[in-house]
């Protein structure tokens, strides 16, 4: 699959750093506001630059779009690479609204292309098997979970992420993978959602917690933060044990599974990294219809919840 990347930040510079991992795809092309920007990231990676987004998306050789732009940005540039033919792999959280997301959803329809969320983590195989775990009872019915994703770095006005009217704020940036973590390893949609947050000065949450039920029995907490520095761990607690992964979402630690007092350490070796087994992942989507790891209804799912919650903090939606 031919690719072209809109934006040349951080997320894109480590999906395309991980393109020669992958068995199916190709980096074609990058585009930027800043043909200087757009310049250096294709030396680095070998792709051809271009000063606007529009003109990746005139590129007939490209066969789909990865969205790595901020999130008050995904909806109208998701809608114009579909509308211009593209299929979209479009970065997390998909956008700033449920809303928002609806509307996409319905362009990627009435165009007959694929757009999906880019959950990355949701493609690693020690994932797959730890959700698979849960779900078959390897620590018996579950009661409780607790999964972490906080990162420490300065606020900056010039960081899309504390642009408060934009889909700014840690619940967006982080929160939105324990919560999708949480729901995925129930299979369910929470029965009810409660978070508090912390506001910075910004407008933004730059950290938060939060608690979801699922039916009656499952209860799960999760912490997100901007400006703290906290694990990355998931514990899955159940009436006969419990599982705990360490960094869910960018590691390839072994997850630990621990039943009736025995201790055992289960290894799933990743063939590439994260963003590379996605890129193989997306491909197979298209080009055999194979079921997405982040569904429409998964993804629809993780914005009416983080919706809810960013209401409740007080912070815009």
């Amino acid at each position: 699959m031919r690719w072209g990347l809109l934006g040349t930040g951080m997320i894109a510079d480590k999906l395309a750093s991980q393109v020669p991992q992958a068995n199916r795809a190709d980096l074609q092309a990058v585009g930027s506001r800043s043909a200087e920007k757009a310049r250096q990231f294709g030396q680095r990676h070998g792709c051809r630059p271009y000063g606007s987004y529009e003109a990746v998306l005139s590129d007939p050789d490209v066969d789909a779009v990865y969205v790595a732009l901020p999130n008050g940005l995904h909806h109208g540039w998701t809608n114009r690479a579909l509308e211009a033919g593209k299929h979209v792999l479009c970065e997390k959280p998909l956008a700033t609204n449920v809303v928002e997301a609806q509307d996409m959803f319905a362009t990627a329809r009435r165009c007959d292309r694929v757009l999906t969320e880019a959950f990355m983590y949701r493609c690693s195989p020690r994932v797959k098997k730890t959700i698979e775990l849960a779900q078959n009872g390897a620590v018996g019915p579950l009661k409780l979970i607790r999964s972490n994703f906080c990162f420490q770095r300065s606020a900056s006005r010039d960081d899309a992420r504390y642009h408060a009217g934009a889909g700014g704020g840690a619940l967006m940036d982080v929160g939105c993978y324990p919560i999708n973590f949480c729901r995925a390893l129930t299979g369910a949609e929470p029965s009810s959602a409660q978070a508090v947050g912390h506001i910075h000065e910004f407008g933004v949450d730059d950290y938060a917690v939060g608690m979801l039920r699922f039916a009656q029995d499952v209860l799960a907490t999760f912490s997100c933060g901007m400006t703290v520095a906290t694990d990355w761990s998931t514990v899955i607690a159940g009436s006969q044990g419990y599982l705990a992964i360490d960094n869910a979402w960018l590691g390839d630690g072994p997850i630990i599974q621990v039943r009736d007092g025995q201790r055992e350490e289960i290894t799933i070796p990743a063939t590439a990294g994260p963003y590379a087994l996605e890129l193989d992942h997306f491909a197979a989507v298209v080009q055999e219809g194979a079921p997405a790891a982040v569904s429409t209804e998964d993804s629809l799912g993780n914005m009416r919840v983080l919706d809810q919650l960013r209401r409740q903090i007080g912070v815009p939606v």
